[in-house]
């Protein structure tokens, strides 16, 4: 049973709430770009859509061409309002929020950002198998295990890769990535990749942090610290590259880490 001093359902919800409600923002912003005389209209991408039925390519475009799309996104930021008022998790706003999120990725071919947008999916996806079982207990640390995996696995496999690759090892690619035009990062970064050896040492920290990433289920005092790492790696790479969507998505699922580091699956072996 979860404790009810620490309900990690409740801050998993609020943060991915706060995640979603930033994307909805977002393309609320650049809302001009998926116009008709915009860079990614509908009539563009529909044509990948037409291998499904006609009633499913008519519910597509009814739903997703501009501008009735913004009322996808509008309900995406009213049901995220939702569930941050809420005092406790809503069934219906989070799987309200998982098919209008499912939608939107629909609309940007799979994803607009990439990682953190199937984060927020996956999330989302938990969330919602969790309110359909409720008030299972099994079902609901199945759920917790299922996203702590799937949150370990991202960093292992991201630092497994990263291992294999001569120019991570070397501090050259991490160089790269502060100095990139494309990126524009500001010149605290540019001004840190000039120096090898401090690249050498950010690259090796990176690598150790990722790869070692299981261990924050040992217990919770290790876990506090893996997740305090995650942080700052994420507000690092928000404050170099911007990516601030990677920070919401993945410490919606700190809470479901935390709470499997306290089940002592070490000890128990």
């Amino acid at each position: 049973m979860l404790s009810p001093e620490f309900n990690p359902l409740y801050w998993i919800t609020k943060i991915i709430a706060c995640a979603v409600l930033l994307q909805g923002l977002e393309l609320l912003q650049i809302r001009r770009a998926f116009a008709p005389d915009g860079i990614w209209t509908w009539e563009t991408l529909r044509q990948e859509f037409d291998f499904f039925p006609r009633i499913v390519q008519w519910a597509l475009r009814a739903t997703l061409d501009y501008p009735r799309v913004l009322i996808v996104v509008l309900a995406q930021i009213v049901l995220a309002f939702i569930l941050l008022a809420a005092a406790q998790p809503q069934p219906v706003p989070v799987i309200g929020l998982l098919i209008t999120t499912g939608l939107m990725a629909l609309r940007w071919r799979g994803t607009f950002n990439g990682g953190a947008d199937y984060m927020t999916v996956l999330v989302l996806l938990v969330l919602s198998t969790d309110a359909l079982f409720h008030p299972s207990p099994i079902v609901r640390l199945g759920c917790l295990w299922y996203l702590s995996i799937h949150t370990i696995l991202s960093y292992f496999i991201s630092g497994a890769l990263k291992l294999r690759d001569a120019d991570w090892r070397s501090g050259r690619a991490l160089q790269r990535f502060l100095s990139s035009p494309p990126y524009d990062p500001p010149v605290f970064f540019v001004n840190l990749s000039k120096h090898p050896r401090l690249m050498l040492l950010g690259s090796w920290t990176i690598l150790a942090f990722e790869v070692s990433f299981p261990l924050c289920v040992a217990n919770p005092r290790i876990c506090a610290v893996y997740v305090c790492a995650a942080l700052v790696f994420h507000l690092m790479n928000v404050a170099a590259f911007g990516l601030n969507r990677f920070l919401f998505a993945w410490s919606a699922a700190y809470p479901a880490l935390y709470y499997c580091s306290t089940q002592n699956i070490i000890t128990n072996i």
